[in-house]
């Protein structure tokens, strides 16, 4: 049974719960608000699933059905997490561009009467430890079988040695 992109937005709304930026937007409606919401988590959804798809193996594909909203297969909860956690870096990803950004706006004599350093330095941490935790987690969901979550083994009495 496909796994509804609502299933998924939600775990991922409740990791960034307390960034009131993503849900605000000005002059526009709770009801307005939440549809950009969930088409920018849509889009990170997107990129989240690519990026399993290229950097883990897995039993399942992780393709999506744009027009049904869904994913393709039954996620499990790790991968359900596991997903939620890859759109959480890349949501924070575009503030990291952002952030590159800005420091080349600013000359250092201007950064020196706006400090922002301390700022930039605990978000770049932050960002980091985000995709060293998911770097970490995609690891462990390859060397799981998906379905009982026991660690993968290779069977070397089907080989044979000489």
């Amino acid at each position: 049974m496909p796994t509804p992109f609502d299933t998924l937005f939600n775990t991922f709304f409740s990791m960034i719960e307390k960034d009131l930026d993503f849900f605000s937007y000005s002059n526009v409606s709770n009801d307005e608000a939440m549809v950009i919401a969930r088409s920018r988590a849509r889009d990170y959804l997107l990129e989240a699933a690519t990026k399993i798809k290229l950097t883990t193996s897995s039993d399942i594909d992780f393709n999506v059905d744009v027009n049904n909203e869904t994913m393709c297969d039954d996620l499990t909860m790790t991968e359900i997490n596991l997903l939620a956690s890859l759109m959480k870096e890349k949501y924070f990803e575009r503030d990291f561009s952002l952030l590159k950004a800005f420091q080349i706006q600013f000359s250092p004599k201007d950064l020196q009467v706006f400090s922002p350093a301390n700022e930039r330095k605990t978000f770049m941490d932050m960002f980091e430890s985000i995709k060293r935790d998911n770097a970490v987690l995609m690891d462990n969901y390859s060397s799981r079988d998906r379905s009982t979550g026991k660690l993968k083994t290779i069977d070397y009495q089907a080989y044979q040695f000489e």
